[in-house]
């Protein structure tokens, strides 16, 4: 889930030497484009390679753009098509020769690495190691691929049915040779190295149709879950990958945590003491059918998915809080478990905890938590969860939401949590505020569009809103005059109708990495970002990093 990310703009070449953002855009004849995706101007986008041959696109003629996680830019430079959602490849490095001793595991962004005579990876010895890389390639395209091995000493790879390299000790050598590959029908790929002595280096490019040589990106790469490390899949907890950085890119340390209690969360031993990030994958196994509890305990921000839902959404928080959110589950189903923490300086403490009615409230881990190796990318929706009164955040009367904590409200404006794109909304403009998901039974009400408070035992009090502040909500009830309710006691707010159509201006549908989906009826570009205009959320800046999704929007 979209999982790993993870946008458009000019000025973006300035943006070049830090990251740039692969994507792909399909145009409303047909046609599709794989590459660096940018506005050119404020009425079209750009599809292509930052050297070399592009694309001009006008905004009239999309259907639809994807923006996906950060990749380095040198690879984007050389042209090479990037369509996948992949994440990197699987790298166990051995500290002999011979594919034994100790293992470190960790996520590759790919492979390409001149090592020359340092360390390939921090506790491994600068010669005599071994390391294995496993993954399935998807090839963005159909046709012939060409692949280069380089490698210092031997080194072996297996992509499909192709099978090239040499097994001995050399100071170094390359290799090349053609392959057929089906676009988007995903292949084994394998590559073993051995160093022996001295310079040390393993590099994998390919060329296909419409590229040039280059390593190959991450967006193309799937880290093979058969190839996990011995006792993982048996082990209970969490899958940790370590990055360093506050981003979720770039090559991660693994480690499997057995409980989410850190004080504090404790990286490898080469990173820094701040700016890193963590995420946390595998499942769950409710013991009973209800619904269940998730409260995050933390001085940094924290992002939580379970089954696919978003509970818990506070990625920007510096404060030490406890954030709290619920989702129903079923006995003995296994539901994917994304967690995500930021570390920018402080403590760097984090607590999750678990508990439903029937289930005393514990740590996250032990039984019935196991991890899972390959990264998730969270499931868009599932059954009945396509309903949007499924979905946290403030709803605008013309069908935006804004995935976000409530701060405070009056009958002026609604402000949100600190971070959130946008800060703000008129009241006048919300129609509905979504605290904690909905259970099916009670849904409906939310569709009758009367004014008032939804409570956890679905109760419906009509009445009209008078503010949110300081965990409370008053409200002028219709039978019980003013009344004021504790937020936990409250499932959501309906202030008015959610129409079912955008503003008629609305030219496209935009979706943000927070969970945010807007209406946009124009763009003005910014350094860094676009400003956008949603007719009923409003004008503001969404940075580059935060853009996931452009539909264009179709009027019956």
């Amino acid at each position: 889930m979209i999982s790993h990310l993870q946008r458009i703009g000019t000025g973006f070449l300035a943006l070049v030497a830090c990251c740039a953002l692969a994507g792909t855009v399909t145009t409303k004849d047909g046609k599709g484009y794989t590459g660096l995706v940018q506005f050119a101007d404020a009425e079209h986008l750009s599809v292509g390679a930052i050297k070399g041959p592009q694309s001009k696109i006008a905004l009239t003629n999309v259907l639809m753009a994807t923006f996906d996680i950060p990749i380095d830019s040198a690879i984007v430079s050389k042209g090479a098509p990037l369509a996948g959602k992949g994440s990197g490849v699987l790298a166990a490095y051995h500290d002999r020769p011979n594919f034994k001793g100790r293992v470190i595991y960790r996520i590759d962004e790919t492979v390409d690495h001149q090592w020359h005579s340092k360390q390939p990876v921090f506790d491994l010895p600068r010669d005599y190691f071994s390391v294995r890389w496993s993954a399935e390639l998807e090839p963005p395209v159909s046709g012939e691929y060409t692949f280069t091995l380089h490698a210092n000493d031997g080194g072996k790879l297996k992509v499909g049915n192709l099978e090239m390299g040499k097994w001995e000790a050399l100071s170094g050598f390359r290799e090349q040779a053609k392959v057929t590959l089906e676009g988007g029908k995903r292949v084994p790929f394998v590559f073993e190295f051995f160093d022996n002595y001295g310079e040390a280096s393993a590099r994998v490019l390919w060329k296909g149709p419409g590229f040039q040589e280059t390593p190959i990106p991450t967006s193309q790469l799937y880290p093979t879950t058969d190839k996990a490390p011995k006792g993982l899949k048996g082990a209970t907890g969490l899958l940790g990958c370590y990055y360093q950085n506050r981003f979720f890119y770039g090559d991660g340390v693994l480690a499997v945590d057995a409980m989410m209690n850190f004080s504090p969360v404790t990286p490898p031993a080469e990173f820094p003491d701040k700016n890193y990030s963590v995420r946390w994958t595998g499942q769950i196994v409710p013991p009973h059918t209800e619904e269940y509890t998730f409260k995050i305990t933390t001085d940094e921000g924290a992002r939580l998915w379970v089954g696919g839902r978003l509970v818990v959404n506070e990625l920007s928080n510096r404060t030490a809080r406890t954030f709290t959110g619920t989702a129903p589950l079923e006995r003995d189903v296994r539901y994917n478990i994304r967690l995500e923490s930021v570390h920018r300086a402080g403590e760097g403490n984090l607590k999750v905890t678990w508990g439903s009615k029937s289930k005393q409230e514990i740590v996250l881990g032990g039984q019935g938590v196991y991890p899972h190796f390959t990264p998730l990318v969270p499931e868009e929706s599932g059954g009945d969860e396509v309903d949007e009164s499924q979905t946290l955040g403030v709803f605008s009367w013309g069908g935006s939401r804004v995935a976000t904590v409530v701060t405070t409200a009056n009958d002026s404006v609604v402000r949100f949590d600190e971070g959130t794109i946008p800060g703000r909304i008129s009241t006048v403009n919300v129609a509905r505020i979504v605290l904690k998901p909905v259970p099916i039974q009670w849904r409906k009400v939310l569709h009758d569009n009367r004014k008032g408070v939804l409570l956890r035992n679905g109760d419906f009090i009509e009445g009209e809103f008078k503010s949110l502040k300081e965990g409370w909500l008053v409200l002028n009830s219709v039978i019980f005059g003013v009344k004021v309710y504790g937020l936990d006691e409250v499932l959501a707010l309906v202030l008015g109708k959610v129409s079912g159509k955008p503003a008629r201006d609305s030219r496209f549908e935009l979706s943000l990495q927070s969970g945010s989906l807007l209406h946009v009826r124009s763009f003005k570009l910014e350094k860094g970002g676009v400003i956008v205009d949603d007719p009923t959320v409003g004008k503001f800046l969404v940075p580059l990093a935060e853009l996931d999704e452009m539909r264009h929007i179709k009027f019956n």
